[in-house]
């Protein structure tokens, strides 16, 4: 097999890689998230767009309005006797991209991204420079190894020599 083939198989395999990786964060950053709001305790926010209410003490009209510059539709309402509060940005994107076809499709687009030819040779390119890097980094620990291991003679010690 040629060198060349070898970097792309590297390089297929490093996108496979950093693709479950993007898969076990999403899944842990899902896991750390409370699972039912009921569960959860009540967090403040200090996003400009939710309106922070104060519960009514037995009629629905009782609702307070603590941010005046919500709009209506940002905020809070009761609707036959039940509140309905609109979700937030980040509940609204957990539902979206929690589906599978959506799922796939950010996954098909990674790896399409990923098999383009500017992106294989770019990613091929940094391989490269590693793999030089690090070989120029033993070959230098080699020779300063070689060099701690070699005692300097006493005869050339007082020239200065190393």
């Amino acid at each position: 097999m040629s060198a060349e083939l070898w970097i792309l198989v590297a390089t297929a395999v490093l996108a496979v890689v950093a693709i479950g990786a993007a898969l076990v964060a999403v899944r842990a950053a899902r896991r750390s998230t409370p699972a039912s709001p009921a569960s959860a305790a009540p967090q403040r926010s200090s996003a400009p767009h939710r309106a922070e209410v104060v519960r009514f003490e037995g009629r629905p009209d009782d609702l307070v309005d603590v941010s005046p510059d919500v709009s209506a539709e940002l905020a809070p309402r009761v609707v036959e006797g039940h509140l309905v509060v609109p979700p937030t940005q980040q509940q609204v994107v957990n539902a979206a991209l929690g589906r599978p076809g959506v799922r796939l499709s950010i996954l098909a687009h990674g790896v399409a991204h990923a098999l383009r030819p500017e992106s294989r040779d770019r990613i091929a390119a940094l391989m490269r420079r590693e793999y030089r890097r690090r070989r120029r980094e033993r070959l230098q620990a080699g020779r300063r190894a070689i060099r701690a291991g070699r005692p300097t003679p006493p005869s050339e010690e007082w020239l200065g020599r190393p």
